[in-house]
């Protein structure tokens, strides 16, 4: 052997290895405490501002200085004048976990159907029959639209998986 053909399967998985790592880049990487347009909440010291009631819960995003809320209607509250504040962290793992999990389910029904549905081969057998069935194509379509997906819904903090922290 000379050697010619003796790297040929490495590029394969070289190219699986790089998507591994990127991979493992994204979701190891931590959340070192807050940041500007994070989502906060706390509840309003008293006498502090006239058009919000004492101890009621605001919630608004940090501002760029990461000392102030911004609530919606615009009024900027001192951090410090906040009881109890909060900030919340999106866990970016399980939300693309989650969000892959279910389009590869939701690939899987629906390659069932397509395959199976109107003309499977239906019996009481607990092994269903249906030719043409492809798990290759049921994994790259949901982990394709899951991964963008839950992504995606790392950054709107109503459909993210996270936990709220003290500010």
């Amino acid at each position: 052997m000379n050697g010619a053909g003796q790297n040929e399967g490495m590029t394969l998985y070289r190219a699986r290895t790089v998507l591994l790592l990127f991979m493992l880049l994204i979701f190891a990487t931590p959340v070192v405490g807050q940041e500007a347009g994070q989502r906060a909440r706390g509840e309003v010291a008293p006498g502090i501002l006239d058009s919000v009631a004492p101890m009621s819960m605001v919630e608004g995003v940090i501002t760029p200085d990461l000392l102030q809320l911004e609530v919606e209607d615009g009024t900027i509250i001192a951090r410090d004048d906040l009881i109890d504040p909060e900030y919340f962290v999106v866990d970016r793992a399980k939300t693309v976990l989650y969000s892959v999990a279910g389009m590869v389910s939701l690939a899987a029904g629906v390659e069932l159907l397509r395959t199976c549905g109107g003309a499977g081969r239906w019996s009481d057998d607990p092994h269903i029959e249906c030719p043409g069935y492809s798990w290759p194509l049921v994994i790259g379509l949901g982990v394709g639209i899951g991964l963008p997906l839950g992504i995606g819904f790392g950054s709107v903090p109503e459909l993210a998986e996270g936990e709220w922290k003290p500010w």
